[in-house]
């Protein structure tokens, strides 16, 4: 019998072992699956597959609110940041304040991010997880999640200063500098292009790493790996993200700028300035949702 055949008594076994044990679903490229690795056999329906950038944002607002835990945990950080924002919290000694901001960054950056993908890959699977399982996976990866990030933030800022360190190099031998020879502007110009170019290409290929991380249950050189491949199947749906975020960013984040642009002083109400920086942070939880759809669709297909 062909392993396509025995297709549904694995869905009902599995469907069986989450009635008795609590376990997060772990999804993988095809290449690293035993067995079958077709959709079908990993309980993942086409309509996943199918799915666009925006219809995979609509799919993770409704996930929301199939699950009030996601924002309830998302809450208590934003709330910590914004305590952390007013003066009263100036009354704590500077080692505390420093403390809780590392504190609520790696939950938010981390935390938060690895329990959403948790909660993403059950439902996909048609395996939802409970708070508590969501929580273990979310704690269990976390080391190698921090692998993950450490990785990211050495990549992206030594290769892109080695590659420009020519430029450097030439500034030091030559008896005439590119600065004497053109313009400042355009000099820095060229130095930041150097050095941004590579950056940005490099934080595009990393970008779905803690997803594989997390989801797949990868190591941190694996995960970069197969966020590598998965930016090169999917490079427009991910030039689309980018675009979406930075549009998403703006419209938020723009109405609290301007007005100090325009008249040199900052005249934009404190209340203007929590609701953007809120609002900003829960959608940044909505694009986290939406990166672990893209990483299974990405993975499965």
């Amino acid at each position: 019998m062909s392993e396509h055949t025995d297709a549904p008594s694995r869905r009902i076994s599995a469907a069986a072992d989450t009635t008795t044990r609590d376990v997060a679903s772990t999804i993988k490229a095809r290449d690293d699956v035993e067995g079958c690795g077709c959709l079908e056999c990993r309980n993942i329906k086409t309509t996943t597959t199918n799915r666009t950038v925006l219809d995979a944002l609509v799919w993770s607002v409704r996930l929301f609110r199939s699950y009030p835990s996601i924002l309830a945990f998302a809450g208590v950080i934003i709330l910590a940041n914004r305590l952390l924002e007013t003066d009263s919290i100036a009354l704590l000694p500077m080692p505390a304040i420093g403390v809780a901001e590392a504190v609520t960054a790696f939950a938010f950056i981390i935390s938060i991010r690895a329990y959403v993908g948790t909660i993403v890959a059950g439902e996909l699977t048609g395996q939802p997880v409970t708070i508590r399982e969501g929580l273990r996976r979310s704690i269990a990866r976390t080391p190698a999640l921090v692998g993950v990030i450490l990785l990211i933030l050495f990549s992206v800022m030594t290769i892109p200063f080695f590659v420009s360190l020519p430029l450097f190099l030439l500034v030091g031998v030559l008896p005439i500098t590119p600065v004497e020879m053109v313009s400042f502007p355009v000099a820095a110009a060229v130095g930041g292009v150097m050095f941004a170019v590579p950056f940005l290409f490099l934080l595009f290929k990393f970008w779905f790493a803690p997803e594989a991380c997390v989801i797949g249950q990868y190591g941190p050189l694996k995960s970069l790996r197969i966020s590598w491949r998965i930016t090169t199947n999917y490079r427009r749906k991910f030039v689309l993200i980018v675009v979406i975020a930075i549009g998403s960013a703006l419209n938020l984040y723009l109405p609290t700028v301007l007005p100090g642009l325009e008249t040199g002083v900052t005249l934009v109400h404190p209340a203007l300035h929590v609701i953007s920086s809120s609002a900003g942070e829960l959608l940044s939880i909505v694009w986290a949702s939406a990166y672990a759809h893209i990483y299974v669709q990405g993975v499965v297909s």
